[in-house]
């Protein structure tokens, strides 16, 4: 249930539609895998089990505004080469 909680939470605090819900759970449960935990002296669950450092640097916000190119086939002249996006992965 802290998954879904914690999902829930993401997708209203961003004002984002319910249909993404698959998406905020698989970053809830990947940011849980690389989060620490006292049962394992406080090393990330996919630390223990790998032996590898954790590694957040790809991380970025999710719910955030995000610009996708559009490839030059599909804009006509005059119009935006870019169109507006919410990052969710």
């Amino acid at each position: 249930m802290i998954i879904v909680g914690e999902e829930r939470a993401m997708l209203h605090d961003n004002g984002l539609p319910l249909h993404l819900w698959v998406e905020a759970c698989n970053i809830v449960v990947s940011i849980q895998n690389r989060s620490p935990h006292r049962i394992l002296e406080m090393k990330a669950p996919e630390e223990a089990y790998s032996s590898k450092g954790k590694d957040v640097g790809h991380f970025r916000i999710f719910g955030s505004s995000v610009y996708s190119n559009v490839t030059k086939y599909a804009w006509k002249y005059l119009e935006p080469t870019t169109k507006l996006g919410i990052f969710v992965g």
